[in-house]
């Protein structure tokens, strides 16, 4: 047989292994009464979106995303060209929806809330993603821990908007290293303006284009400084304790600086902050929903790792949750724990506990599911198992990827300049049917009729779920309704 027969062959037999493969593969899904993962739309039409019950459909049907975050300058038309030429290079790779953030002051340069640039090269982008049966996504970063910032001219009309410290000096983003002013949330000419400015954005497009619209990129106070003890922030704390009828003297904030640890870590104090903090991202969602609607699907992140410093971050992690009243969609961060190096189940385990008492519909996924960054030093093996997490500890709605960009240089990018993946990526791209097989396993198996069993044995917890034995439940102990039959969570 000649070199040309042998090629052909060779070719022939790797197609029809592929065919047949996806064959079985959509039987598989076909038999679990799903699409395929990451399906995109041949004639876009969203009167067919609807997301519920954790997770997100197209006329009915389930379609699993998987997001890209492209982090460019979507006010500036060369940016949104050079991005619009690679949708179809991401489209292949079986991204699903975009998502867009659009930083502040890229689009209000005296920071009044008012949109101060064209946005055409927004609406084109929205346009390109959503004609390619694609599924646009926006969200806003207004805050300035993180790598947000804020525009310069706000400072000027704002002089009294600095977050303080429990030193009474104002503070800079040196947890992540940006060195921004950070404002404070209590601020009310900061919130209404960047109210403003979310509802502006939202008139300057076709929002009936937008899966979902995402609150202020990882709303938080700070993980490595308390704030904020302005005087916004006691009036607002004099008024809600008022509001409450709280008259105990150690929970008052005291007069002068430097504050007490007991009361940086007072619980009353931290209640407070938490629920406000829910209070600022709920007012970003009505600013989105004043505009689009009250059907308009929210998207929230949730930041829960290190856990000595959560109550800096967040005053109270289940009050903030609790609180949450405007979220579809609840993105967890971080999906690894940076200072544990493991698998990060207790953020997942305090969203469920407030989606099940509070019976909120819910859909569990992650902000950053990974980023260019921070899993580098992983393994693949690890990368795997946090994968493998994020379906089981989910609702299998979407992941989330960022930077998805091309460019070697880049730490965070996620692609080299050829758009072939770095390492992190590669774990997930080079293993495409793969985990297309694992999230329809994950929802077969985690879709229980009858008890979920469970016995601890060091240093995991063992659940059986269906016979399945996994590491862990997907849920907290307790009773609920799964497919309409009681489902029983124990741990012994």
């Amino acid at each position: 047989m000649d070199k040309q027969n042998i090629s052909y062959n060779v070719r022939h037999a790797q197609r029809t292994f592929r065919i047949r493969r996806q064959w079985i593969l959509g039987m598989l899904l076909c038999a679990l009464g799903m699409p395929h993962a990451t399906a995109q739309e041949e004639t876009p039409d969203y009167t067919k979106w609807s997301i519920h019950d954790g997770k997100f459909y197209v006329d009915g049907k389930w379609v699993f995303l998987k997001a890209a975050k492209p982090l460019i300058n979507y006010a500036d038309a060369s940016n949104v060209s050079d991005l619009i030429k690679k949708l179809d290079i991401l489209k292949e790779k079986h991204y699903n929806a975009i998502e867009m953030n659009c930083y502040w002051h890229h689009f209000d340069k005296n920071g009044d809330g008012i949109i101060d640039v064209s946005l055409m090269p927004l609406r084109s982008i929205i346009n390109a993603v959503y004609n390619r049966g694609m599924y646009p996504c926006l969200s806003v970063e207004t805050y300035a821990v993180g790598g947000g910032n804020i525009p310069d001219d706000f400072w000027s009309r704002n002089p009294d908007a600095y977050a303080i410290d429990s030193k009474g000096n104002q503070v800079s983003d040196t947890e992540y290293g940006f060195g921004t002013r950070v404002v404070s949330i209590y601020h009310e000419g900061y919130r209404n303006a960047v109210h403003r400015y979310i509802s502006s954005l939202a008139r300057g497009v076709d929002t009936r284009k937008i899966l979902y619209f995402e609150t202020t990129v990882e709303p938080q106070y700070m993980g490595n400084t308390a704030i904020c003890y302005s005087e916004n922030a006691r009036r607002e704390y004099n008024k809600w304790r008022e509001e409450n009828g709280i008259t105990d003297a150690a929970s008052a904030m005291p007069e002068t600086f430097p504050m007490p640890q007991s009361f940086v870590k007072n619980e009353t104090w931290n209640k407070f902050r938490a629920q406000f903090l829910a209070r600022w991202v709920n007012e970003d969602a009505e600013a989105y929903r004043s505009v689009a609607g009250e059907s308009a699907h929210v998207a929230v992140d949730y930041l829960d790792a290190n856990e000595s410093v959560q109550y800096l971050r967040d005053g109270n992690p289940i009050e903030f949750l609790r609180a949450l009243t405007c979220a579809n969609i609840i993105q967890i961060n971080w999906t690894w724990n940076l200072e544990t190096k493991s698998l990060n189940h207790k953020a997942y385990d305090r969203v469920w506990q407030v989606k099940n008492e509070t019976g909120r519909d819910w859909a569990v996924a992650e902000h950053m599911t990974f980023n260019g960054n921070d899993f580098t030093n992983l393994t693949d093996e690890k990368r795997r198992l946090i994968l493998e997490n994020t379906l089981q500890r989910g609702t299998r709605f979407s992941w989330e990827f960022t930077n998805v960009n091309n460019s070697t240089a880049d730490g965070f990018s996620l692609y080299y300049d050829d758009f072939t993946p770095k390492p992190t990526i590669a774990t997930v791209d080079n293993n495409w049917d793969h985990w297309v097989e694992r999230i329809a396993y994950w929802e077969n198996q985690l879709s229980p009729v009858g008890s979920i069993q469970a016995e601890k044995t060091a240093p995991w917890t063992i659940y059986s779920i269906n016979g399945t034995i996994v590491r862990h439940s997907p849920l907290p102990p307790g009773i609920y309704i799964i497919n309409g039959r009681k489902t029983l969570v124990t741990r012994h």
